[in-house]
């Protein structure tokens, strides 16, 4: 294993959720906040890099031709593999095992599989995270002229499909949305952390609140791929075949917009199955995600044809735990934004994950105006420029307008 020959700071920031309350009728703030914490690591010269771990600890995934499905339960027995799951994902005609390692490391195992055998591809189901949200004090989404567009638009025949957590479909803010939820597994609707992510997306892409909503009147297709970690009930994760399930019924769906307010490191199978989306003309929007890092890996943020979303607050300063590098396309309102929680509560967010849905938000708006799928062109142009001049790692090609957006597709 390579080693490190200078000295490497690693900061890793603990983001806290901080519980307000708001009202309905007029959004008074309780700020029960708490400063984030930092800690600081530090990697002395010739220490071994540490071995990756970002993947569920007992389980494999075999990849294989979707008429090939035969021979892959033998192949799993040879290895001494527990299969759990086989379903076929349509849109990329690839069938997917996932089996139990039975105690072997699957790092290890995906080498020699690959290696021995040509009928399969062998990987460890990899972790993805919600880029985490923060809630604070509240910050208008109409900076981007998305009041001006409703004027217009508000979404209608078009259809956004998210991939989070579950959300709470009850809440008044939702009532009369059009909602589809397709969730991968049991939702425990006594947690309300565990639907807490998904819920305050969904509230920034389709609630009916006129002060929350960018699309109201778009539908959504929401699949829950995330779920929490047993007696942890804020630690939040999705796996790689989870994550590809979903991107793979949002295809079947033919939706318009996907948005993917989540990060993770770099996954082919999920690279495969958004590659297939954008081939198809689905705008896939991904939040830059919360590191503070420059130059960051995160994915699916660095998948070419996605666009990647960052956040800024109400005097369109780059929020300061956002990543920056190449990959940043657009920036969007995503700090002290107010949206919905579960249980019929109302919260302050910030994060690229807010940020993410509004550019969904924004792109179904114009889809929904005249169905013009080079969006990214549209919005490339209309963009206001912050920070240095020109495209830049802070803020892309600067922040989203609705209303200028709108403006050269009528």
């Amino acid at each position: 294993m390579k080693n490190f020959n200078l000295k490497h700071l690693l900061t890793l920031t603990l983001s806290i959720l901080v519980v307000g309350s708001v009202s309905a009728e007029n959004y008074l703030v309780e700020d029960e906040s708490t400063d984030p914490v930092y800690f600081d690591f530090i990697y002395e010269p010739d220490r071994p890099v540490p071995a990756r771990t970002n993947f569920v600890k007992d389980e494999l995934v075999l990849l294989y031709p979707a008429d090939q499905g035969g021979s892959v339960n033998s192949l799993a027995k040879k290895y001494g593999l527990e299969p759990s799951s086989k379903i076929v994902l349509s849109s990329v005609n690839t069938g997917m095992l996932v089996a139990k390692t039975n105690g072997q490391n699957p790092l290890n195992l995906s080498k020699t599989i690959n290696k021995k055998e040509k009928s399969v591809e062998a990987a460890t189901n990899n972790i993805f995270k919600p880029a985490a949200t923060a809630f604070t004090n509240a910050y208008s989404m109409y900076e981007t002229g998305v009041r001006f567009v409703h004027e217009t638009t508000k979404g209608k025949g078009v259809t956004i499909c998210m991939v989070d957590t579950p959300i709470d479909i009850f809440h008044p803010s939702l009532s009369n949305s059009h909602i589809e939820t397709l969730d991968l597994f049991d939702v425990d609707e006594t947690n309300e952390g565990s639907m807490l992510h998904g819920t305050s997306v969904a509230g920034v892409l389709v609630s009916q609140n006129e002060h929350i909503g960018i699309a109201p009147k778009a539908k959504l297709f929401s699949v829950g791929a995330f779920r929490a970690e047993p007696n942890q009930p804020n630690n939040l994760k999705g796996s790689s075949s989870d994550v590809a399930k979903a991107l793979d019924a949002c295809i079947q769906r033919n939706v318009d917009v996907i948005n993917l307010s989540f990060t993770g490191g770099k996954d082919s199978l999920v690279e495969k199955v958004v590659n297939k989306a954008i081939k198809k003309g689905i705008i896939v929007v991904a939040a830059a995600g919360n590191g503070g890092k420059w130059g960051s890996t995160i994915y699916p943020a660095l998948i070419p044809g996605v666009l990647t979303a960052t956040a800024v607050d109400e005097n369109k300063k780059l929020f300061d735990m956002a990543d920056k590098g190449r990959f940043i396309d657009y920036a969007a309102p995503g700090v002290n934004i107010l949206t919905i929680a579960p249980g019929g509560k109302y919260k302050l967010a910030t994060g690229t994950s807010i940020s993410s849905a509004h550019v969904s938000g924004v792109a179904a708006l114009l889809l929904s105006r005249k169905g013009n799928k080079n969006i990214n062109n549209v919005l490339k142009r209309t963009a206001v420029d912050l920070g240095k001049p020109g495209r830049d790692q802070e803020y892309g090609d600067g922040l989203i307008s609705a209303s200028r957006a709108l403006a050269i597709i009528k």
